[in-house]
């Protein structure tokens, strides 16, 4: 190549070179240089505008993180002030946040932005900016970062998170996250309009954690009758924390507020929560109210998964009555313990303790007591060998009556062994008698204490006894099992009464138990009985007076008796196409099952035996016999028995058709029905034992149960004095049988749904058994607020009812009317939209025509809320409850409750 074209060559490249450096000068000089003239730099178009400022570039001074800018309709930089806009769905996102809005204002000269909104021709917002980082995320009207700071200002921001949502006029969000609102609102109902909400003037939002606010008040907005009324302020406090978690963390509680007649306003579960770890956690709260009364109170809880759990709990209270200017004091601590340390060892605590001058009405704190008017206590331990054939038990038993201080402690441990086959091993042959030799062995001990009435009571017993058993089969269809018992009591007991008493008894029954002819169960016995004592009473007649008084000699008594009893079982079938067409029962069956029995004694009381001694009344010109061990530990002496018993039990069964698809039939029991009485030959009078009757059906459950039962006697009775006499009614001028007493039990549960339109009748659902006697009366305490089948569609409106009727009639005594109690409850829902429901809970004395305990409940559930009112018309707990409540995890704790008690007095 020639020099000039050389030198041209390099000239080229030096100028393509400058050239470059003076548009990146250019632009360099464009973007940072203050000193230039209001000129602008703008991209416009069609496309998504896109930029990155990386972290050594001086743009936004103090962060460190890449940010990325886009903007959809135009990007322009204004040069002289340092500015950047962004137009059309504009965002700026960092390593840890992101803005998005309509239109954002960057400003280098102080590291901060500005988002704003979209508005339409009529002022109104149509998009609001968008803030979100790794703690959540909201919109507001404006929006104000500051990079350096990282820390913004927002104008009526509103936000949803995993806790609620919230908004307000303005709120500054700091570094950490926290937001500070001012005027602000909170609420975990996820509507447009919701149910209820938070109001505070000064509030801090710390995410994932909890609300702090400065006052607080509660709003709701109820709706009557799908009338949205407006909104109504329920609460204001000066000061309140709200959690924003649902699982276990440390923190306040939340309060909550109330008002009754004897206390008036008060606040109750004030307090501190303390999770130590994921296995314990404290809890320490109380309640305060306006006229002085106050409790505190603890709950430690404890839980390692697979091997224990449990929890302690104490509690004092001051309850000061405004009504009757009365003061109680009472105290109560509860200890729960689970452990099972293997398979085979377990141990169960539940005790609980209670003290001072307690005060039980329908307005005090724990109205439990009410009903049970008793702490129980109770625990356990047990431990069982080869595989649970053998092992022991620890166990105590305690009951303190609430009402006078009276208390019963049980504390027994016994030892348990299924039958064992001492001289058998594998190679025996079933028909080797070694095979067919067995032991059953237990042994038991029990220590009771009580204290009645101030008077301490003590009473020791212990128990072992081996039974020894040997297996015959005689042939097909006759076999036999020989025992021979020894079984040893020993009692120890101190009372007021009778002072310090000793004794023990031994027993030694001989019996066999067999099956002949393959359908007759026939079982015999011998019992041999002794009876140990520290002393007899001796009884004289002196200057018309009876003097008893017991020796220290020791004495003891026998008896023996022989026991039989034969029973069977008849059947009898009926197949029928007719019922099987009607009802779908296949076969209908009849069992009857008499039972045959014999027990024999002698006339121990009789003169021979010595059991009994005499003196001589001389007022009344006659000896008088008396049992000789009647303050003895064991004083029954038999007297002449040769009774034969007769029972009958019928099962009346039905067949029913089952699923075709899985081939299987039921078998329903339609009745039982059972009858048994007695006749003792060796009696002087009254040989034949009174006529008892029972019956039951469960055909229908569990929506309709029957039982009933009835004693009749053959007997008629003195006129003077009532006692039964050795003469039979029908001879009186009565009927054949003589009522004695009786009862009939019977509850029917059903429920079903009205009104529901296109999708079709429900299908009918069939609810729990009937609850105890005392069911209707424990709900209103233990279920003041519990939900029962609230509405989960608006179409389906459902309905249940229960009917129980308890009937118990007692004409023991026959020269007084019959003693009869007549309770009919009735528990009774329906819906009367998708969001009320009405409820009634009331017992009926049929007898006497009175209410029982009737209660009306108002349920109203509006989704994000709730809302009960209790009330009782009449009777002794004449009173009126009222509650609402927050249903969103966060917030169930939070509950304003209104308690009072309605005066009849006037």
């Amino acid at each position: 190549m020639k020099p000039t074209a050389m030198v041209i060559m390099h000239l080229y490249r030096l100028s393509r070179h400058i050239l470059v450096g003076i548009i990146v000068l250019s632009v360099l000089f464009v973007s940072f240089s203050p000193c230039l003239a209001e000129d602008e730099l703008s991209f416009h178009g069609a496309t998504e505008s896109r930029g990155t400022v990386s972290a050594d570039s001086s743009l936004v001074s103090g962060t460190q993180s890449t940010i990325v800018f886009s903007a959809r309709d135009s990007l322009r930089y204004a040069i002289s002030l340092r500015t950047m806009d962004l137009w059309g769905k504009a965002s700026i996102a960092s390593d840890n946040m992101s803005i998005d809005a309509p239109w954002i204002v960057v400003d280098y000269s102080t590291s901060s932005l500005n988002a704003y909104p979209s508005k339409d021709d009529k002022g109104d917002l149509v998009e609001k900016p968008v803030f979100a980082d790794k703690k959540g995320s909201f919109e507001a009207e404006e929006i104000t970062y500051n990079f350096s700071t990282r820390e913004g200002l927002t104008e009526n921001i509103s936000s949803e998170t995993d806790e609620g949502y919230y908004s307000g006029e303005e709120v500054t969000r700091l570094e950490n996250g926290e937001l500070l609102v001012k005027n602000g609102f909170f609420t975990t109902c996820p509507k447009d309009d919701p149910d209820f909400w938070f109001y505070s003037r000064d509030m801090r939002i710390i995410p994932n954690d909890r609300i702090v606010a400065r006052p607080l008040i509660m709003y709701i907005h109820p709706v009557l009758f799908s009338q949205q009324l407006p909104p109504i302020p329920l609460l204001a406090l000066p000061y309140m924390v709200i959690p924003l978690r649902t699982d276990r963390s440390s923190g306040f509680l939340i309060p909550r507020a109330g008002n009754d007649d004897d206390r008036g306003f008060y606040l109750s579960n004030l307090g501190y929560f303390w999770a130590f770890n994921d296995y314990t956690d404290l809890r320490l709260e109380g309640d305060l109210a306006l006229n002085g009364s106050w409790r505190i109170g603890e709950r430690f809880r404890y839980n390692k998964r697979y091997l224990y759990h449990g929890t302690l709990e104490a509690e004092f209270e001051r309850y000061l009555n405004d009504s009757d200017e009365s003061k109680y004091d009472n105290w109560f601590v509860n200890l729960e313990h689970h452990q099972e340390f293997d398979p085979t060892a377990r141990l169960d605590l539940d005790l609980e303790y209670q003290g001072g001058n307690r005060y039980y009405d329908v307005n005090s704190i724990d109205s439990e007591n009410i009903i049970t008017e008793q702490a129980s206590s109770y625990a356990s331990f047990s431990k069982t060998y080869n595989e649970g054939r053998q092992g022991f038990t620890l166990s105590y038993q305690g009951v303190q009556d609430l009402t006078s201080d009276d208390v019963t402690q049980t504390l027994s441990a016994a030892y348990f062994q299924s039958r064992v086959y001492p001289f058998s091993s594998g190679s025996n042959s079933p028909d080797d008698w070694r095979s067919r030799f067995s032991l059953i062995p237990r042994a038991d001990a029990t220590i009771y204490s009580a204290v009645i009435d101030e008077d301490d009571y003590w009473n020791y017993r212990g128990d072992v006894g081996l039974e020894m058993a040997y297996l015959q089969d005689f042939s097909e269809g006759f076999s036999a099992r020989f025992t021979q018992g020894i079984h040893f009591q020993g009692q120890f007991d101190d009372s007021p009464l009778y002072g310090i008493r000793r004794g023990a008894k031994l027993e030694l029954p001989l019996g066999v138990q067999s099956r002949l002819f393959r359908y007759l169960n026939l079982n015999a016995s011998i019992l041999f009985n002794n009876y140990y004592q520290d002393g007899v009473v001796t009884a004289t007649y002196d200057d018309g007076d009876v003097v008893t008084s017991t020796t220290d000699e020791r004495s003891h008594f026998s008896s023996y008796g022989v026991e039989l009893e034969a029973e069977t079982r008849l059947y009898g079938t009926l197949y029928s196409g007719l019922l099987r067409d009607l009802a779908g029962i296949k076969a209908l069956r009849h069992t009857l099952i008499p039972t045959l029995s014999f027990t024999w004694n002698p006339d121990f009381t009789s003169d021979d035996f010595g059991y009994y001694g005499r003196y001589y009344d001389e007022s009344e010109g006659a000896y008088v016999r008396y049992n000789r061990f009647m303050d003895a530990l064991y004083s029954e002496v038999p007297g002449p028995n040769c009774t034969v018993g007769l029972g009958l039990q019928n099962l009346f069964q039905a067949k029913m058709a089952g699923d075709p698809k899985k081939s299987s039939d039921r078998v329903v029991q339609l009745l039982s029905f059972d009858a048994s009485t007695a006749y003792n030959f060796a009696a002087d009078s009254l040989k034949l034992a009174p006529l008892v009757l029972s019956a039951s059906s469960n055909a229908l459950s569990p929506n309709l149960l029957f039982s009933a039962g009835a004693v009749y006697d053959f007997y008629s009775y003195d006129a003077v004095s009532g006692d039964r006499i050795n003469t039979f009614y029908a001879d009186d001028g009565g009927g054949l049988l003589r009522f004695v007493k009786g009862f009939m039990n019977m509850s029917l549960n059903v429920n079903g749904y009205f009104r529901s339109g296109n999708q079709g009748s429900a299908p009918t659902e069939i609810l729990n058994a009937v609850e105890g006697d005392n069911a209707l009366a424990t709900s209103v305490y233990k279920e003041r607020f519990r939900k029962k089948s609230h509405l989960q569609e608006a179409y389906r409106l459902p309905w249940q009812l229960r009917l129980s009727l308890y009937l118990n009639s007692d004409h023991e005594n026959p020269l007084e009317p019959a003693d009869t109690d007549a309770l009919l409850n009735t528990s009774a829902r329906i819906g009367l939209s998708n969001i009320w429901q009405l409820g009634v809970n009331t017992g009926y004395d049929i007898e006497n025509g009175d209410f029982v305990f009737p209660q009306i409940n108002l349920y109203g559930d509006f989704n994000c809320w709730e809302m009960g009112f209790e009330w009782i018309p009449s009777g002794e707990y004449q009173s009126y409850f009222f509650q609402i409540g927050i249903k969103s995890p966060q917030l169930k704790d939070l509950r304003f409750r209104q308690r009072g008690r309605i005066d009849t007095s006037s």
